[in-house]
């Protein structure tokens, strides 16, 4: 990855033409690198697996161009791998373009279901989300958990005042250098600091067991990353809680940032205005979450 200087890069590449490694794990971005494309050229490689493969969806809620250059790439090997793509969060609508975008072939589809019955899922609407906050910390002593915002300036302020109160607290948005992100997410691993406030650039590749809530301080964006990021709590299958606070101004928040979302730079304007409707669409549905009367569980 780019943290690597090219001397670690290439050193990584040399171990590998020697069969060192088992798994390579690789950015997209970096699929087509010409150093990349040689190296995987003058190898056998068993298994090509896509993770997080909603990616290669325009129906997927986090669509990135790059990910449809995998199969570029998996068409310059000389033997096809083997195809692998595993997610998370896929509606039906997904799982075909999956299957269709990467071309695999007679693929044998596994889905586990999403409920799992250890969260519990609460949405509040409270005039003072810090306190809301603050109390739960307080009343569930010792225990672990993720506090989402959805900027990174309230990152800072929520995790400020948690530390300046005696909360053992750290934070992670992508503002922070490469090495201050490491040092954070590893004082949350490891229970040096329990609490972790972050925007949603934290959390890919996280399993951390004994995370016993995800409270939300803003609506996210769209169901499918809220309960992504929800998700991360109680993989050791003991009860947590996932909370979410709701507060009008989180709806505009997020049509600023569909409205001036230009990340997608390989698409024309007609393409991305597609996507920023189903965005739309998308918070519409996350918005109706925060208002039903139903089981929340059942909504999802």
């Amino acid at each position: 990855n780019s943290s690597l200087t090219p001397g670690q890069y290439r050193k990584a590449l040399e171990y590998a033409k020697k069969g060192t490694y088992k798994i390579i794990y690789v950015a997209p971005e970096r699929l087509m690198n010409r150093e990349f494309l040689e190296f995987a050229k003058s190898v056998n490689i068993e298994m090509v697996t896509v993770d997080e493969a909603h990616c290669v969806s325009q129906w997927g809620q986090d669509f990135r161009p790059s990910y449809l250059k995998i199969l570029d790439f998996v068409e310059q090997l000389e033997k096809r791998p083997i195809l692998s793509a595993f997610t998370a969060t896929a509606t039906s609508q997904v799982k075909e373009d999956v299957i269709r975008i990467l071309r695999l072939k007679n693929p044998t589809v596994l889905t586990t279901g999403f409920d799992r019955k250890n969260l519990f899922f609460s949405v509040q609407k409270p005039a003072n989300k810090y306190s809301v906050v603050k109390n739960y910390i307080d009343t569930h002593p010792g225990k672990s958990g993720i506090i989402y915002c959805l900027t990174r300036k309230l990152v800072e302020e929520v995790c400020q005042r948690l530390c300046e109160e005696g909360v053992a607290a750290t934070r992670y948005h992508a503002g922070l250098s490469d090495e201050e992100r490491r040092q954070n997410q590893d004082d949350f691993i490891y229970d040096v600091k329990p609490i972790m406030v972050a925007t949603n650039a934290f959390g890919m590749g996280i399993d951390k067991s004994n995370v016993n809530f995800v409270i939300h301080y803003n609506m996210p964006k769209n169901m499918e990353s809220y309960y992504q990021e929800a998700g991360r709590a109680g993989r050791d299958g003991e009860k947590a809680d996932c909370i979410l606070l709701y507060g009008g101004k989180d709806v505009v928040t997020n049509q600023f940032f569909i409205e001036k979302d230009n990340e997608n730079e390989d698409l024309d304007e007609e393409e991305r205005e597609l996507i920023r409707e189903r965005d739309r669409q998308r918070l519409k549905k996350m918005t109706f979450y925060c208002f039903t009367h139903e089981c929340l569980r059942d909504y999802i």
